[in-house]
């Protein structure tokens, strides 16, 4: 390992495996001598970034807690998922969970939520976790809403990787971004289904999306014109809310 990579190595561990490692663990994985990555960790501890636990094992650090306030307090998209919201929750007329969400590499990433307090169900979108970029409205939301320079970049990419991109797949997005908004029902979480528009954040260089998830029992043709109406309007104060800041 060199240069940074050395780093984001072993902290990926933490976030795509285990929560906790040890040095001889780490240097399995990474396929590395156990010095070179003691070297590392003894450098990340310093900086905060992992810390000792119990047995020779490390986890993550309390930086990170650090800069997760500062993230709330300063992003764009973060400090307008808890102006906007809730009161899209409450427009809604059924039991939801709001979905703002962005680009983030190749994947999707949940940055605010909020969820009316009837909505018991389970979601996959949490802030945080990346989520496939070709499954689910909010996240087909944020595809189609690119450039078609940049998509097809980035399928490309997909395509590399293995994820089987059909012309019926390009089709349907190219509808999408005509249409502005697009419904899936059961892609992600069974049961639920999804509406999203997509959002273009051209001061922050960001590509996004907002949506609602209800249950498929809840989505029928009258709720899905109303909560289509909510979100092309929201996303619009959203985007001008940010543009001026």
């Amino acid at each position: 390992m060199a240069g940074f990579d050395r780093y984001q190595n072993i902290l990926r561990l933490f976030l795509d495996q285990s929560s906790l490692w040890t040095v001889a663990d780490m240097s399995e994985a990474l396929q590395t001598s156990s010095s070179n990555v003691y070297r590392t960790v003894r450098e990340l501890v310093a900086a905060g970034f992992l810390e000792s636990a119990a047995d020779s094992q490390y986890r993550l650090g309390p930086i990170f807690l650090e800069f997760e306030h500062k993230l709330r307090e300063t992003d764009p998209l973060v400090r307008s998922g808890r102006t906007f919201l809730m009161p899209l929750v409450e427009q809604a007329g059924v039991p939801c969970c709001v979905v703002l969400a962005r680009l983030y590499g190749d994947k999707v990433m949940c940055v605010a939520d909020a969820r009316s307090a009837r909505f018991g169900e389970q979601t996959s979108y949490e802030r945080g976790r990346p989520m496939p970029i070709m499954r689910g409205a909010t996240s087909k939301a944020v595809l189609a809403g690119l450039s078609p320079r940049r998509r097809d970049k980035l399928l490309r990419r997909l395509s590399d990787k293995g994820e089987l991109i059909t012309d019926d797949f390009r089709a349907d997005l190219e509808s999408i971004r005509k249409a502005g908004v697009v419904t899936a029902s059961g892609e992600v979480d069974e049961g639920l289904a999804g509406i999203a528009v997509p959002m273009n954040f051209k001061a922050l260089a960001v590509h996004a999306s907002l949506s609602f998830v209800v249950k498929q029992s809840d989505l029928t043709e009258d709720t899905g014109r109303r909560l289509d109406t909510i979100l092309r309007s929201q996303a619009k104060v959203i985007e001008n809310f940010i543009e001026f800041q």
